[in-house]
Order: structure tokens, then C-alpha cells, then sequence
């Protein structure tokens, strides 16, 4: 009798425990409310680290934007501050110019005078005149003020048709304050204003490549080539390029040939732009507006190197840079032959132990081009 008066009270209790199961949201209206609280919160972290991250890219951290320029930056401005008497000369241009000047090299055997010109490689790899004028905007904007600018020349660089265009080279690394030049020199300025405005609203997104260069080496396992431009900067923007012994004739023909065809396709139907030539002009102009002297270098190249420009090409070039240079009265430095071939690790680049020897003297002709003291702004 016992067993047969609980069955039912069990069966009930089974049954409500069913209707409990199968209750509808509609019925228990505060379960949704955990799931949409837990949803706000995450959109407002998301809002929040994207707004914080777009007040550091503009602001306070430049090198998370670009980083390149950014550590450039920060390292010119610890040299002026332990050499602040020294006139400041800012060496820009492309990778060329990265691998090429290494100022520890100049202060190791400078007179040791108060007038030594203090050399600073502030080049941007792949860098033709138009990334060379956005930099030196750049460094002015960021409250620098050198006494002389010299700006490389390179014919290679100064094609601006289809795909050898700079501004496929720049990416997402522009800052607002470089819209004057993208709009005088991109060839659809509107529409690299509009990713500019994009990359802002979601920065986080937009620069995750270079912050996991950054920050992650198990990213850089995947893309060696992330942070290739910054990663061994020295302490005076110098970045050490291929370490090719003097007498390592090998490697560097593999290099040498690695390279031609690219140099192939870069001068069959080369020309100077018009807006390389109105970048270099422009350069001059802006740099000597704020007091600065200026003058143009040419960096070494090997003879087989240079060999690969087809005559039309070198002779186009050989008159331009006269030209441009006696219309500005700019002065040079011509090291195009300065150094042997056992010094340039592919015919372009200069080695490292080329770069200490090239820029000793590089230091030298400097200070002769520009003498001090006295006549520096």
C-alpha cells in the first residue's frame, strides 16, 4: 500500500521536473539577460582597447603604426640628446641608405671636434623620393631640426608607373599628417584617405601584423620577414645588411644573380616620373624652408651593377641628376665608385664591413661639402 500510494506523487514530480526542462525563454524571461550583459561588456573591451590603441598610434607610441620610422625616431632623438652641440646631418633614403651609412663607423675616426657633423642614417627601406619627402615631414613634425639634409638619388627608384608606383611600398603605415603628400603624388588619393579613415576605426585589425613583429616571436617564426627593417637597427638607425666576407666572390655572385632579372624588368621601359622629379625638388625646398642646407649623395654600385643600366637608361639618369643639381645648386657626393666590388654584397648594397669602411670617408666629404662651423643654420 505504501509503494502504491507514492507512484503517483513520483510520476509527478518527474512530470514537473519535464516542464521545467521544456520551459520556453518567453516563460523564464531572466535567462537571456546573462548572455546579453556578458555580449555588452565584450562590445564595450572591444570599443575600448580600439579607441586606446588609436589614441597610442597617434600619439604617444609611433612605432606601433610604423615601426621602422618610430624606433628610427626615437634613436636620433637620444643621439641629439647626448651630442647636442653637433650639427645634426640626416641621411635619408632607401634600403640602400639603411645598409649603407653606419655613422659608428664615422664617430670612431671623426677629428673629434665640436663641429663633426653628427651623422644619423635615417633611410626607409624601399624608399624612393616620395617616402624620402614624407619621412623628412616626419621628422620636422616630431620637433627635429637637422642643420643639413642629404638626400639620395637612385635612378632605380625614380619610376613611378603601374606596379614600381612608392605607394604600394607604403601600406598602412601613413599617418594623417602625411595626407598633403599623398595627396600631391598618389594616384587616387581619395580612396588612400578612405583605408587611412578605415584603419583608424578598426586599428587593432588594421596593424595586427606589425604588432605580433612586435611582440611575438612565434609569429616571426612563421614570417621571418616581418620585422626585417627594424629588427637589428643600431643605436644610429643603421641596419646591418648581408654579411658577405670580402672574400666570399661566391655568395656574391649568387646574389648578383638572384637580382638581375628584377633589375631587368625595373629598367626595360624606365623612366624618370615627373613626380620623382617634383618629390626630390620638393624635398630641397622644404627642408631649406626650415633653415636646413641640403645636398644629394649617390651611393656605391658595383661595375657589373652598373653594367645592367641599357644606355638610354644611364644616359636619361646622368642628365637628370646634372640637371636637377645645377638647377638647385645643390651640392654632392658622388660615391657611386668609391668602393671595390668585394665591398658591396650584391652589386648594390654594401656589405657590413663595406659599410664602416664607406662611411669613415662618407663622414669626411660630409664635412668638407658642409663645412663648420659657422655657416650651419
Amino acid at each position: 500500500m505504501i509503494a502504491t500510494r507514492t507512484a503517483p506523487r513520483t510520476r509527478l514530480n518527474m512530470r514537473l521536473r519535464l516542464v521545467a526542462l521544456l520551459q520556453t525563454p518567453e516563460r523564464n524571461p531572466r535567462r537571456p539577460a546573462r548572455p546579453r550583459i556578458v555580449l555588452g561588456w565584450v562590445g564595450a573591451a572591444a570599443l575600448l582597447l580600439n579607441v586606446a590603441a588609436l589614441v597610442a598610434l597617434d600619439a604617444p607610441w609611433p612605432n606601433l603604426r610604423d615601426p621602422e620610422y618610430g624606433m628610427r625616431v626615437a634613436r636620433l632623438r637620444a643621439r641629439v640628446a647626448e651630442n647636442p652641440n653637433r650639427p645634426l646631418v640626416l641621411v635619408l633614403g632607401s634600403s640602400r641608405t639603411c645598409m649603407g651609412v653606419k655613422p659608428a663607423a664615422w664617430e670612431a675616426v671623426r677629428p673629434g671636434t665640436p663641429g663633426d657633423p653628427l651623422l644619423f642614417n635615417f633611410g626607409t627601406v624601399g624608399a624612393g623620393p616620395i617616402q624620402q619627402l614624407i619621412a623628412l615631414r616626419r621628422a620636422y613634425a616630431d620637433g627635429v631640426r637637422p642643420a643639413v639634409v642629404l638626400l639620395e638619388y637612385w635612378p632605380p627608384v625614380l619610376r613611378q608607373d603601374g606596379a614600381f608606383a612608392e605607394q604600394h611600398r607604403v601600406g598602412q603605415r601613413l599617418r594623417f599628417d602625411d595626407a598633403p603628400v599623398v595627396r600631391d603624388y598618389f594616384s587616387d588619393p581619395e580612396r588612400v584617405e578612405r583605408s587611412m579613415v578605415t584603419a583608424r576605426a578598426n586599428p587593432i585589425f588594421a596593424n595586427r601584423e606589425r604588432w605580433l613583429a612586435l611582440a611575438s616571436p612565434k609569429y616571426l617564426a612563421m614570417n621571418q620577414h616581418a620585422n626585417v627593417p627594424w629588427r637589428e637597427l643600431d643605436r644610429w638607425g643603421w641596419l646591418p645588411g648581408m654579411d658577405v666576407r670580402s672574400d666570399d666572390a661566391a655568395t656574391r655572385r649568387v646574389f648578383l644573380d638572384h637580382y638581375r632579372p628584377d633589375y631587368q624588368r625595373q629598367f626595360a621601359g624606365h623612366a624618370i616620373h615627373p613626380d620623382s622629379d617634383r618629390a626630390l625638388r620638393a624635398a630641397v625646398a622644404f627642408a631649406r624652408a626650415q633653415g636646413a642646407r641640403v645636398g644629394f649623395f649617390y651611393l656605391p654600385e658595383s661595375p657589373e651593377f652598373q653594367s645592367w643600366y641599357p644606355p638610354g637608361v644611364e644616359r636619361a639618369a646622368r642628365e637628370h641628376f646634372a640637371g636637377i643639381v645645377r638647377e638647385l645648386s645643390v651640392p654632392v657626393i658622388d660615391a657611386r665608385n668609391w668602393v671595390a666590388e668585394d665591398q658591396l654584397a650584391d652589386g648594390h648594397h654594401l656589405s657590413r664591413s663595406g659599410a664602416g669602411a664607406f662611411t669613415a670617408r662618407f663622414g669626411r666629404a660630409v664635412s668638407a661639402a658642409f663645412p663648420a662651423p659657422g655657416v650651419y643654420p
